[in-house]
């Protein structure tokens, strides 16, 4: 079982790769062996299309496209289809099993109706089920604790802790999901699963990992035989072989992931697996047809950059369609604008008529545009507005609720 690193740059072509790794190994004939690409939830579609894509892929039936939480469904199977609690809902419960109880509570008898306690507990039980910690363990240490006197009064307090997560597993059976047993339930199937057991994993498009997905994560990669896993870093900028977390520029452009891939290798350390040479690229593939969007790319944070040489060839505009902001100005000097606007409404009314201008004058069309914003509600209501009064027609890939839809 190894696992292998696939580093490099925005644009260095990560995914390219991971999607034809998989291609390949679908293409090998009488190989039986289950696949698995573990995408964020938004990825899930264009990782499906970009395999399929490819004309030599007809169809699969060995490959998993998954999120996290699809996953974890394929894992866990009917026992999602209830209501999840909330940290609120969790501590409500405990707080009615401490009023309820109060009488048979030998240490927090006194305190039982105090909300303060009530936090407490469920912040010990959410620890518990992260551990995945049972009923029987706690029984397990009070046992071992009640041979020696001194350790009365822990003793106690466990059996107390004891009887509040008896009487809470009892209370949500059969109505509530508590994701963090979900969590242990699911990480404790990930090594008996059909579908994982002896699999090839790639994990690609992931800057962080939150606890659950790391604790779940790390059981794919004890459960699988080979995994490939792709960072958006720049390789020379870190250790690869021995990765200092405390040493990473915590202010640095890509702090989130250098973290990320120094908590995955101490984990794979501990885990005792191998680590394989890390694969690294560096060639901006992405920005090949514009070398200024690549120097851009590459220089966007750094204090004294150099400058791109004024002869260096424009795009064709003919050759792909250029971002709104990277429409080519008519003299041809270069691809790439800056524009200053006083307010967000000003922005979006200079991208609506400059959209107008890019189908008018050239021979993109409405497809061929994207609009780019870090915080799309913010811009939200001033882009219906505007691409309405100038005939933009435009999607905003946004998720809405389902409980908002008619036929629900």
């Amino acid at each position: 079982m190894s696992v292998q690193f696939i580093l490099g740059r925005s644009g260095t072509g990560k995914t390219s790769f991971c999607i034809k790794a998989i291609v390949n190994a679908l293409l090998k004939s009488g190989d039986g062996q289950q696949l698995i690409l573990l995408v964020p939830e938004q990825a899930t579609y264009q990782a499906e299309r970009a395999i399929l894509a490819d004309k030599r892929i007809a169809g699969y039936n060995r490959l998993h496209v998954l999120s996290f939480d699809r996953l974890q469904f394929l894992l866990s199977g009917k026992n999602t289809a209830r209501s999840a609690l909330s940290r609120i809902g969790r501590q409500m419960i405990v707080h009615r099993i401490l009023r309820d109880n109060r009488s048979k509570l030998k240490v927090f008898n006194s305190s039982a109706t105090l909300p303060g306690l009530g936090r407490q507990t469920a912040q010990t039980i959410a620890e518990l089920h992260q551990y995945a910690k049972t009923p029987d363990d706690i029984d397990e240490l009070l046992s071992e604790l009640e041979k020696d006197e001194r350790n009365n009064l822990a003793a106690l307090k466990f059996a107390d802790i004891s009887l509040i997560l008896k009487e809470y597993l009892e209370f949500i059976e059969g109505k509530f999901i508590d994701p963090d047993i979900q969590l242990a339930r699911s990480c404790q199937a990930v090594g008996t699963a059909a579908f994982v057991k002896g699999a090839k994993l790639w994990v690609d498009g992931f800057a962080g990992f939150t606890t659950a997905e790391l604790a779940i994560l790390t059981e794919l990669l004890k459960a699988v035989t080979d995994a490939q896993i792709a960072l958006c870093l720049d390789p020379s900028n870190i250790d690869l072989a021995n990765p200092d977390a405390a040493g990473l520029d915590p202010v640095g452009i890509f702090g989130p992931t250098e973290r990320t891939y120094a908590e995955l290798v101490e984990t794979i350390k501990k885990c005792k697996l191998r680590l394989a040479e890390p694969i690294i690229l560096d060639e901006a593939v992405r920005f090949s047809s514009c070398r200024p969007l690549a120097h851009i790319e590459r220089n966007m944070f750094v204090l004294e950059p150099a400058r791109i040489p004024v002869s260096d060839p424009v795009r064709s505009k003919s050759s792909e369609p250029p971002a709104v902001s990277s429409a080519g100005d008519s003299n041809g000097a270069s691809n790439i604008r800056v524009i200053s606007a006083p307010n967000a409404r000003s922005e979006i009314r200079f991208v609506a008529s400059r959209i107008l201008q890019v189908v008018k004058e050239t021979d993109f069309r409405y497809r061929d545009i994207a609009v780019i914003a870090s915080d799309i509600d913010r811009y939200e209501h001033y882009i219906r507005a505007y691409f309405d009064d100038y005939g933009v027609p435009f999607f905003i890939d946004k998720r809405k609720s389902l409980n908002q839809h008619p036929m629900v």
